[in-house]
């Protein structure tokens, strides 16, 4: 049966109009890349900081050390050039306003809270971030941007931002990631670390709060801090009474700290146990640590015609090494002709020339 005129055009009205419903639709879903891009920004806004709450368990102590004195300084002259990095908590404080967990920007906050009226505003960068995405944001900022950062706040920092990215991407199996790095690896190439040295640092977080003082104060050195940190909780603690008992006369070494870790394997460490080793007599109550420079101070030990600022790091570890080496052979010479000389104006040389 032949389709009249009248049949085509309604049919092909109602394909043009649910074309144009689907169109629509479309619409709503598909965006350009700058709207995209645009979305995905951090809203700005200008907020009191008594809205800004330490990030949880934020593992970098806020010292108000000689660099925050010219970090006060900087902000009293220019304010503050940058927003803080923040995500929202999902809590209000007591006058009931939002507030938000600071991401990046603890010490600016803190010289904010003492330098500006309570009525002052900062302006802050919200971000839509999952706890864990800020936790690698956090670690990472700070890990890259801060100087003279203590050994036991990078690792409380190494071990929540390995923790981190292990709940996000989920912990590498054998075999799921290239020769089987583990996330500790990959993490230490952001910081030019090995993953082995990275967990060193990790095994510091394993310490009772009083024995990481202890390792940031260079009263014991990192290599033993790593050996307590095998023990028990209540092993350690007991190791830090022993030390508190006795005035602190006695500082555990790496060996004695070994020697506990065996026992505390097998069972056997006791009070009487960790007595006993602390009171062996050793050379040094303090490990050997090595001091690393900060390079700005090198910069003005080092004369300007060498170029420093182009040296790679390698390169002042053997300018260090060659310094010390000439000093130590500088100070020979100095001992050999101070000997010379007191044996020149000696009473028995003044005997022996008299009879010549």
């Amino acid at each position: 049966m032949p389709v009249s005129q009248e049949n085509l055009r309604s049919a092909f009205e109602e394909i043009m109009q649910d074309s144009k419903i689907q169109e629509a639709k479309y619409a709503q879903i598909i965006t350009t890349q700058e709207q995209r891009d645009e979305a995905a920004m951090p809203e700005r806004l200008m907020i009191y900081p008594r809205q800004l709450v330490t990030f949880p368990n934020h593992p970098f102590y806020i010292r108000d050390d000689e660099d925050m004195s010219k970090l006060k300084e900087s902000i009293m002259h220019s304010g503050i050039r940058t927003p803080i990095e923040v995500i929202r908590s999902g809590e209000k404080n007591e006058r009931g306003e939002d507030t938000f967990y600071i991401v990046a920007g603890h010490r600016r906050t803190h010289v904010a809270r003492q330098i500006f009226p309570e009525d002052h505003r900062l302006e802050v960068r919200i971000h839509n971030m999952t706890m864990d995405e800020a936790i690698v944001a956090m670690t990472e900022s700070n890990l890259l941007t801060r100087e003279n950062i203590l050994p036991c706040e990078r690792g409380n920092a190494l071990r929540m931002e390995v923790e981190a990215r292990e709940r996000i991407t989920g912990r590498p199996e054998n075999g799921t990631v290239a020769k089987n790095v583990r996330t500790r690896d990959l993490v230490g190439e952001t910081y030019h670390m090995n993953g082995r040295s990275v967990q060193r640092y990790i095994r510091l977080a394993y310490l009772i709060p009083e024995l990481q003082t202890l390792i940031d104060d260079n009263k014991i050195g990192m290599m033993t801090g790593v050996e307590l940190s095998y023990l028990s909780e209540k092993e350690q603690r007991d190791v830090w009474d022993e030390m508190e008992l006795t005035a602190f006369e006695h500082y555990p070494s790496k060996a004695q700290a070994v020697a506990m870790r065996k026992l505390s394997k097998a069972g056997t460490l006791d009070m009487d146990a960790i007595v006993d080793i602390l009171e062996v007599e050793k050379p040094n109550q303090v490990d050997h640590i090595r001091y690393i420079p900060r390079k700005k101070d090198l910069l003005e030990q080092i004369p300007a015609y060498l170029n420093p600022e182009e040296w790679k790091d390698k390169d002042f570890t053997e300018f260090i090494g060659k310094a010390i080496a000439f000093y130590a052979s500088s100070l020979e010479e100095q001992h050999r002709l101070e000997k010379e000389q007191s044996t020149f104006n000696s009473p028995y040389r003044s005997s022996y020339s008299s009879q010549l």
